[in-house]
């Protein structure tokens, strides 16, 4: 698909991401959207949502964006790169859902998962970067309710170039700190 193509297929003339509200003014967008996620988002974490797989990724994303964008919980079918970082490209999604299923697997049979795990986990869901926009929140919301499961919280030290700069990086000592574990119990 070519930039063209994919521009059509996203946004309106103005640049703004084409949404279901209509809304053509990208700053009122983000404000609608902000609302809206936050809103989904609480009301995930409110009910016990339990992560079995990546399945569970794309539900989560449809739940957070489905309201304002037509692809929400659609993986893409086409390349993506922002700020200097290409992402997976989608002929390799299938072998980083089956890798992204092994490290969720293996935290599940953990009583208390380490924050190296939840490290790698971020990394991995950050370059798989399955979606055209909504990543990181659904990717930080899906490690929360993973990490709600063991009876564990994420407190995500708010450093965002720091943190995009490891993620670029791939970068897993720079993400240990930006995650802190807390134990509910």
């Amino acid at each position: 698909m070519t930039d063209d193509e994919l521009r059509q297929r996203f946004l309106y003339p103005n640049g703004t991401l084409k949404n279901k509200l209509n809304l053509q003014d990208a700053e009122t967008l983000s404000t609608v959207e902000y609302q809206m996620v936050a809103y989904n988002a609480v009301w995930l974490l409110g009910h016990g949502y339990v992560i079995k797989s990546m399945d569970d990724f794309a539900k989560l994303h449809r739940f957070l964006f489905g309201d304002l964008y037509s692809w929400a919980g659609q993986f893409r079918d086409y390349y993506l790169a922002k700020g200097g970082t290409d992402f997976m490209p989608p002929t390799a999604f299938d072998l980083a859902v089956t890798n992204i299923n092994q490290q969720l697997r293996t935290i599940d049979a953990l009583k208390k998962p380490t924050v190296m795990q939840y490290a790698q986990l971020l990394d991995s869901l950050n370059y798989l970067h399955p979606f055209r926009e909504g990543n990181g929140r659904t990717t930080r919301l899906f490690i929360q309710l993973v990490a709600a499961h063991h009876a564990q919280y994420i407190d995500y030290n708010h450093q965002d170039s720091a943190v995009i700069t490891a993620l670029n990086q791939s970068d897993l000592a720079k993400l240990q700190e930006f995650i802190k574990v807390n134990n509910i119990d």
